[in-house]
């Protein structure tokens, strides 16, 4: 076999989606599963069997860490709260998240330590997402005594609960009063986050500093990951152009920087290995100054796999690296299976693997005399196959399907890479030399009005978009 890993990654996830489908039993699982570990030894030495039985295990693995990732501790929150519960509860815990603002109101993650019920008290663990007018304050590690109704999200509304419980929330609470809030003296959390989170914050004020409100809010969540602020209107638009990657933190960016940190290193004519390093190093503190989410964990991850793959002297296959990323990521925590970024964003790197060289093979290089015809010939290919590997999803889970996502990205990406570039400098000097940051300023500001411009046109054309 070929590439094996590929072939056992996919079993996992049959065997993720089979739990997620399935009520397994645990124990019986487990049990089955050392069975098949005890027969892979008899039948070590034949071939099919052994990779017949082993590709039974590796699906029951994947049952088992989703049933696994389900079970929660005795000690879990939501063991003592009574499917509806009117009572009063007094929880004392950490902010354990950024403090996102909706509409009216703020939401942000808040881990119990103890939780109390008139004179009697218990201690706790496990998440409960806190709603409120009075969060404008709080950041992340904040300790706080929060008094209120503890509630079940509503089934009913259409995917939340489900959503909810892939991040481990079952219960929220709304803080209708700002007594129902004290704010204790101490902090708590990770302190690296904490840091992550104050520096953060410092690259945004650059920002804010230098930029107007929209200028500033796009830019925000192109190179911070910090998307509160976005009009919904330029949300809205860049959703029916399937351009709304560019605003999300993800493999886009953390391309970007590994591309940078390659060239200014090449430039200095460092040797291959001692540059991976150091590219792997920068792809690491980018993760980690953006806050860690998702999207950036999965690029980071998928990016340093890829690049380690020279470290063993051979050249890197796309699909072991895709493989290999999925495996760890779904290890750690099976429910991102389910989650749409996960799946966008293995879609189309796939896509773009296995589609676009087919394409090309069949245009049989009919541009590669004119090379700058050429280059708009692949882009386009590539933007296609992209397309082509995500707008299933798009279609079954936002029920619109753009056409014009192929000639968008086209034109949106490369400025979008300018943008990114240009934001990363601003706040740069304005780290380092505050004085310069009106160099930069100025031209960041002049290509996201360009890019919304563009955006917003591409938007209005003829079947642009069909919404469902």
């Amino acid at each position: 076999m070929k590439r094996p890993l590929v072939l056992f990654t996919v079993f996992y996830c049959s065997g993720i989606l089979l739990g997620n489908l399935i009520r397994f039993n645990f124990w019986v699982i487990i049990g089955l599963a050392l069975a098949i570990l005890c027969c892979l030894n008899i039948f070590l030495k034949k071939n099919r069997m052994f990779l017949i039985l082993t590709s039974v295990f590796t699906i029951f693995a994947g049952i088992l860490s989703l049933e696994n990732c389900r079970r929660l501790p005795s000690c879990h929150i939501n063991n003592f709260i009574g499917y509806k519960s009117s009572f009063l509860y007094c929880l004392k815990g950490f902010v354990d998240s950024d403090i996102e603002t909706k509409n009216n109101y703020s939401e942000f993650i808040f881990r119990p330590e103890e939780m109390r019920l008139g004179k009697l008290g218990w201690n706790c663990c496990g998440k409960v997402l806190i709603r409120t007018d009075y969060a404008k304050d709080l950041n992340y590690g904040d300790n706080l005594m929060l008094i209120g109704k503890i509630s079940r999200p509503y089934p009913n509304v259409s995917g939340y609960k489900n959503y909810l419980m892939r991040q481990g929330i079952y219960l929220t609470m709304q803080i209708n009063d700002s007594r129902q809030v004290i704010r204790l003296t101490e902090k708590s959390g990770n302190p690296f986050l904490r840091f992550s989170r104050w520096l953060r914050g410092k690259s945004e004020s650059v920002i804010s500093g230098n930029l107007e409100d929209v200028p500033s809010s796009i830019l925000s969540a192109m190179i911070l990951g910090q998307r509160r602020n976005i009009p919904w209107l330029v949300n809205d638009s860049m959703v029916k152009t399937g351009t709304v990657h560019i605003l999300v933190v993800s493999g886009f960016n953390v391309g970007i920087v590994a591309f940078i940190s390659n060239l200014l290193l090449k430039i200095l004519r460092i040797p291959r290995r001692p540059r991976l390093i150091f590219i792997i190093i920068c792809l690491l503190v980018y993760c980690f100054v953006t806050g860690a989410s998702n999207p950036v964990i999965r690029a980071t991850i998928m990016g340093v796999i890829f690049l380690c793959s020279y470290f063993f002297k051979r050249e890197p296959d796309i699909y072991i690296s895709l493989s290999l990323a999925a495996l760890i990521i779904l290890i750690v925590n099976p429910p991102q299976l389910f989650d749409i970024g996960f799946q966008l964003s293995f879609a189309s790197v796939f896509a773009i693997v296995f589609v676009y060289p087919r394409l090309k093979n069949l245009s049989g290089g009919m541009f590669s005399k004119i090379k700058i015809l050429q280059f708009i010939y692949d882009s386009s290919l590539v933007s296609f196959s992209a397309w082509l590997g995500t707008s299933g999803i798009i279609l079954l889970n936002f029920r619109i399907l753009s056409p014009i996502t192929v000639l968008a990205n086209i034109l949106i990406v490369p400025l979008a890479t300018l943008i990114t570039l240009t934001g990363f400098t601003l706040v740069l000097s304005g780290a380092l030399c505050p004085f310069l940051t009106n160099l930069f300023s100025f031209p960041a500001s002049m290509l996201i009005n360009l890019l919304l411009v563009l955006n917003t046109k591409l938007a209005k054309l003829p079947f642009a978009y069909f919404s469902f």
